[in-house]
């Protein structure tokens, strides 16, 4: 009996060097890769046509249609609209109406002669505009195809402007 215990101890020392190996090596293939290259989309609308309800109630939806430029920005730092470069819409649902305002769950394509991004958000618009959402980036086509990412959507009487970020 005292002859296996050398051996069972370095079994034990060797399975206990195996499991921290393999906990390293899980553990390290669970952090981020590096970041591959992000880029950085600006883009202006300028409203066409809407059918928005003057007074929306909970399950009303309308649509936006929209011109799609580049963003410019003047030496006094204040974004304008640039080049056109495509179109755009938005189709949103009101999923809350209340008094001060309501709350809409919108899909918004922008479409370009690289590909069309598909954008999804959901947008407190309480008050009055800007109103300002995060929309996530589920997909699109063309130079855009498999993008993900996130957009900074900044919303006007008569458009909207975009800070997207592709991954």
């Amino acid at each position: 009996m005292f002859r296996d215990r050398p051996r069972r101890t370095m079994g034990l020392a060797a399975a206990a060097v195996a499991a921290a190996g393999a906990v390293t090596i899980s553990v390290l293939s669970l952090q981020p890769a590096a970041a591959s290259a992000e880029k950085e989309l600006r883009l202006t609308t300028v409203q066409k046509a809407d059918t928005r309800p003057e007074y929306p109630r909970t399950g009303d939806h309308w649509v936006t249609y929209y011109d799609l430029h580049t963003t410019a920005t003047g030496r006094d730092g204040k974004e304008t609209k640039g080049k056109r470069v495509g179109d755009a819409s938005d189709r949103c649902d009101v999923v809350l109406a209340r008094y001060e305002g309501v709350v809409t769950q919108c899909e918004r394509i922008l479409r370009t002669d690289q590909g069309t991004l598909v954008l999804t958000s959901l947008t407190d618009r309480f008050g009055r505009p800007p109103y300002t959402t995060t929309a996530a980036i589920t997909g699109g086509t063309g130079t855009y195809a498999g993008a993900t990412g996130e957009a900074r959507v900044t919303l006007t009487d008569g458009g909207a402007s975009y800070r997207i970020q592709l991954r």
